[in-house]
């Protein structure tokens, strides 16, 4: 089983205008709501690739309830911790070709509950084969959560991923104990190197420190694919070129097909493959982190995958 964790989740609302009046009021009947944060977004993809992925994270008042019973309706355990600050909404309202968001900032951790989730970290993530985190850190955590969740699943054997940004993603790399994948973007290396970084650069930055020592780096490309470290190689995977409907949640789509094919024991190849497919397959829907499971095997031969040399 594949663990995922999202410290900070929230309830996804979606309000579809015709037209957004400033200052005015403006009505719709068109509203979806859902268990939402990239982690969780990670754990739809999946069970839809057939697995039975586990939620934790920090959850407090009805919002927090609310996450647990869709999740439950989608027939996805949770584990998640009960704090004493309530969850919070991200709200998006799609209007006149355009989104808006409306992201609040959710609750802050106590030292008390961040110490109660790492001290049952073991009961959390029984029978796990892969812990993976997603997404930012809610007040009152920093990068020191992460990096003991993955000194605790490198000391016990687990595969451990990491998708964040920013400092905490700087710290992780940079830690001790590394995990076993991250998912930047060009923008995100050039952070952690401190300087401008070009695609031909990638090969060369990839197979030296701190980068040397994470077995799988995904550097997603957008449309034109992405550059991957799969141990010591490095490899180009480009993906064909489609009409995209909603790129929304397409990073955590195809982060989800790569730990899919991990826990499968599947090779490198078939790794990079099945993780751009299911990244494809999330543009060309309209909900966020789907993928139309009947047309996988049809764009998994599409994928291209060439060894940097």
């Amino acid at each position: 089983m594949i663990l995922t964790i999202t410290a900070n989740p929230s309830v996804d609302i979606s309000y579809r205008l015709d037209d957004f009046k400033i200052d005015d009021v403006t009505r719709t009947e068109k509203v979806s709501k859902d268990a939402g944060g990239k982690g969780i977004h990670v754990g739809f993809v999946l069970k839809e690739l057939g697995l039975n992925p586990i939620h934790s994270g920090f959850i407090g008042g009805k919002l927090g309830e609310y996450i647990e019973e869709e999740l439950g309706k989608k027939g996805q355990e949770s584990r998640f911790v009960k704090v004493s600050q309530d969850t919070r909404n991200c709200i998006a309202i799609l209007h006149n070709g355009k989104q808006t968001e409306i992201l609040e900032g959710g609750p802050t951790i106590s030292d008390k509950e961040a110490n109660y989730f790492l001290e049952n970290l073991g009961s959390i993530s029984k029978d796990c084969k892969i812990i993976n985190m997603s997404g930012s850190l809610p007040k009152g955590l920093t990068s020191d959560f992460y990096k003991k969740i993955i000194a605790y699943a490198r000391s016990k054997g687990i595969f451990v991923s990491v998708d964040t940004s920013g400092q905490s993603l700087i710290d992780v790399i940079k830690a001790e104990k590394k995990p076993d994948l991250i998912k930047p973007n060009e923008t995100e290396i050039a952070q952690v190197m401190g300087r401008k970084v070009n695609k031909e650069d990638l090969r060369e930055i990839l197979l030296e420190e701190p980068f040397k020592d994470i077995k799988y780096v995904i550097v997603s490309m957008g449309k034109d694919g992405a550059i991957v470290k799969a141990g010591n190689r490095v490899y180009n995977a480009i993906v064909p070129e489609v009409k995209a409907i909603n790129p929304v949640g397409s990073g955590d789509s195809s982060l989800a097909g790569a730990l899919f094919a991990i826990e499968k024991d599947m090779d490198d190849e078939e790794i990079i493959k099945t993780s751009m497919t299911c990244g494809l397959l999330n543009v060309l829907t309209e909900e966020i982190a789907h993928i139309d499971i009947e047309k996988f095997d049809y764009y998994f031969e599409k994928i291209q995958v060439k060894e940097l040399i």
